[in-house]
């Protein structure tokens, strides 16, 4: 597809058929540009539901590049975009959005906690996941942390106690501390073992 100004596109998306609008916003996923993306962006913040889902489904399949901007529209305040910014997010199934999925579980609206609901369930699809949905858990109030229990539950019950025996390691802030610093230190470039030195090293190999 040749490059064309976010607006062009978006004429172009609101004057087809249904089916042409499927095919429109696939091939926008195709091909991604800065602008086909932004407007995959921008169809989240419309009131069909059927164009919402598939741009939701398209930018999904975009990686991490869209993670940062799905993010932001999970405090739009349209609760439909935030609807369907958490479903984006929880398609991709990506660690990094265990903690905006949390914060959301607490929204007026009850189907953009439904949907967040969902999204953590998908994020807790693996290991890292999981570890980061119990971190995100566990740093909430104690009648916020069963609250959001009991939701996850409703989903799924093997994931919500899975989440809640991490959260019960003693173990769990340290080693959440230790992650995240790990993620701080190569996201500046540096080399861990430069951070933690030979006290880290001999208690790594303890």
């Amino acid at each position: 597809m040749i490059p064309k100004d976010v607006a062009r596109l978006w004429e172009e998306l609101r004057h087809r058929e249904p089916e042409e609008k499927l095919e429109w916003i696939r091939e926008l996923a195709r091909n991604p540009t800065p602008d086909s993306i932004e407007v995959l962006l921008d169809v989240l913040k419309q009131e069909s539901w059927f164009l919402r889902d598939q741009a939701a489904r398209a930018l999904a399949t975009l990686g991490e590049s869209v993670v940062e901007p799905l993010i932001e529209y999970l405090n739009s305040g349209l609760w439909y975009t935030r609807t369907a910014a958490a479903s984006a997010l929880g398609r991709m199934g990506l660690p990094v959005s265990a903690a905006p999925l949390v914060s959301l579980l607490k929204d007026p609206n009850r189907t953009v906690r439904d949907a967040a609901r969902d999204a953590l369930v998908l994020v807790c699809g693996n290991e890292l996941g999981r570890f980061e949905v119990a971190v995100a858990i566990h740093g909430l109030p104690e009648r916020a942390r069963r609250f959001a229990l009991d939701g996850l539950a409703t989903r799924n019950p093997e994931i919500a106690e899975r989440i809640a025996d991490l959260m019960h390691d003693p173990a769990l802030p340290g080693q959440a501390d230790r992650r995240h610093l790990a993620r701080a230190v190569n996201e500046d470039g540096l080399r861990w073992e430069d951070v933690i030195g030979d006290e880290g090293a001999e208690r790594e190999s303890g």
